[in-house]
């Protein structure tokens, strides 16, 4: 059943009335001491606070503990923390936390960044446009470890692509683009996005934000609600900020073929997903149609990436044409990015 907050928000000097609505933050720990308490305090002090925030820290071994409780001190109704015994890593890490929240609209949270005070009033404005939008996303403006912000906004340094909120879904095959660090989703979208894949390629974020669009609404909100710090020991590597295309070209070719059976895989593994959401009957009717439309799209890719993968068993000669008919068919283009991924593949060959 979706939570509704349309007419449910009045935004009245800093205060938003709405608190009808459980506002949940998930925030994943590890090692995360030189930045989590102002990190924290961010959150707690927002114009409309959370009503929970649950921290699952991954065994930290600094000093993270100790400065979560001391920021959250006098907060035990508000603030939850969890310490797992063993280390799972970014992706269940925050699959468990994701799961143990208990509101109607769940914030992601890194540990490292710093929200601007508005940030949960403007995402729920957000929201209140219809109860179909599942998920919803900002820009962020990007610093270095010692917040100082480097000029450039993460949709910026897109090129602002990411700004729609109705990608078709070989726009977002293309490359998904949402940092879990902006976004909001409704609780509903549990059901869909849970368990999170740990297969490479999909990043919590990505998972999370490509099934959104397929089995709901989106909105992006072009204004930063954040500085998002960048410092070398990030859980997350953002290819448009870690050195670009050229960098990443020749950083996937010297992993050879590999790479080609693993994003098969990626996408296989989508497709399943999205065939067992299929048959669930949370499912809403109006957006069936929208799923089956991800869905052969997938499938499409999945045999241009079934190409790619098998051409390693031809004669060097006979692995170029295969390539070529697919560049001219367009498929480079609309999965990937054009010829430059086209160029990216020959020089694996």
């Amino acid at each position: 059943m979706h939570v509704g907050l349309r007419g449910a928000m009045v935004l009245q000097g800093e205060n938003l009335i709405g608190q009808n609505y459980k506002i949940s933050v998930a925030l994943c720990t590890f090692n995360g001491g030189n930045f989590i308490g102002l990190q924290l305090e961010s959150i707690l002090n927002q114009s409309r606070p959370p009503d929970e925030v649950i921290i699952c820290d991954d065994a930290s071994t600094d000093d993270t503990i100790a400065i979560l409780r001391r920021v959250a001190a006098g907060r035990s109704s508000t603030v939850r923390i969890i310490q797992n015994e063993k280390k799972l890593g970014c992706v269940k890490n925050f699959e468990k936390a994701i799961k143990l929240t208990t509101g109607d609209i769940i914030f992601l949270s890194d540990q490292d960044d710093v929200w601007f005070k508005e940030k949960i009033a403007s995402v729920l404005i957000a929201f209140g446009e219809s109860d179909n939008i599942g998920l919803v996303y900002s820009d962020a403006i990007i610093t270095n470890a010692a917040l100082e912000a480097t000029g450039c906004t993460l949709f910026g340094r897109r090129k602002k692509m990411h700004l729609s909120g109705k990608r078709l879904p070989h726009q977002l095959m293309r490359g998904v683009g949402i940092n879990g660090c902006t976004m909001a989703f409704r609780s509903c979208l549990k059901d869909f996005i849970l368990p999170i894949s740990e297969t490479e390629g999909w990043g919590h974020d990505h998972w999370i934000a490509f099934i959104a669009h397929a089995v709901m609404d989106n909105r992006s909100i072009d204004k930063p609600l954040m500085y998002y710090r960048r410092h070398g020991h990030n859980s997350g590597n953002d290819p448009f900020l870690d050195g670009g295309w050229l960098t990443n070209l020749r950083g996937l070719a010297t992993e050879g073929t590999t790479a080609y059976a693993r994003d098969l895989y990626r996408w296989e593994v989508m497709l399943m997903r999205l065939d067992k959401i299929e048959k669930s009957q949370s499912l809403l009717l109006e957006y069936r149609a929208r799923l089956n439309i991800f869905k052969g799209e997938c499938e499409q890719r999945i045999k241009f990436a079934r190409l790619r993968e098998h051409i390693k068993q031809a004669g060097r000669m006979k692995r170029i044409m295969p390539l070529v008919h697919a560049l001219l068919k367009g498929n480079y283009h609309r999965y990937l990015h054009g010829i430059k991924s086209f160029f990216k593949d020959l020089l694996i060959l």
